[in-house]
């Protein structure tokens, strides 16, 4: 199998996964089939602050002066406008020690929801990264980061339409905090927790297999093109 199949391959299961997993989204918290079609009566209905607390990232200014090669990772948003996986392992940019204190620097496993240029994106973070006030991250949150996201996923078209203007261009906290949603009860949560989490371990672990298998075959590419390496001995 060559990487590129098996890259292609990887890309397709993960799809289908995160298909998957929005669809048991939608049966369970959009459709609520396990209920006959209603959400039970004993579910709290309130507003998304009440459950989660949400937060702002932050800059350093000029930005400029604090990007370096080395340092503190940088998340950007077209970081992640071409990624499909829920998973932001690969990060670009770096900012230098000085600019810390005038950001904000989240741990792997954060969740993070873009909230300008391209807004309504959720991700989590496979690695540590600084984040900029273009992202919203969650400090306290009586939902999991799984939920969430499907939960952000399934919501984004509404958030936009709360937008400010004509044109979408800010989500702003108070957008999200006030937005009305519901908290199942804890055992549907851990019920819900134990089927979603597996998947969303399944699919990071393939997206890490995929980011290893395309920094390999980047890497023997141009010594194949070079001649470098000769494969013509190879029975392929």
């Amino acid at each position: 199998m060559t990487r590129k199949f098996k890259i292609d391959k990887i890309d397709k299961i993960n799809r289908n996964l995160t298909t998957q997993a929005q669809a048991i989204y939608q049966s369970w918290f959009v459709n609520f089939e396990p209920w006959g079609g209603v959400m039970p009566g004993d579910w709290h209905v309130d507003k998304l602050g009440s459950f989660i607390e949400i937060k702002r990232g932050g800059s350093p200014r000029p930005i400029q002066d604090y990007l370096s090669d080395t340092g503190y990772r940088w998340l950007k948003i077209s970081d992640v406008t071409n990624i499909e996986s829920p998973f932001i392992l690969e990060i670009k940019e770096h900012i230098k020690e000085s600019g810390i204190k005038k950001t904000v620097l989240l741990k792997q496993g954060s969740l993070v929801l873009s909230n300008s240029a391209t807004p309504g994106i959720p991700k989590i973070l496979d690695v540590d990264s600084c984040i900029h006030d273009g992202w919203l991250y969650f400090p306290q949150s009586l939902l999991s980061k799984e939920y969430l996201f499907l939960l952000f996923k399934n919501i984004r078209n509404e958030l936009v339409a709360l937008g400010n203007g004509s044109v979408f261009t800010n989500l702003k906290t108070d957008i999200l905090r006030q937005f009305e949603t519901f908290m199942p009860k804890s055992n549907v949560l851990a019920d819900f927790q134990n089927i979603i989490e597996p998947l969303f371990g399944t699919m990071k672990n393939l997206a890490r297999e995929n980011q290893r298998l395309t920094a390999l075959r980047d890497a023997l590419l141009p010594r194949l093109m070079s001649g470098e390496l000769d494969v013509s001995s190879l029975d392929i």
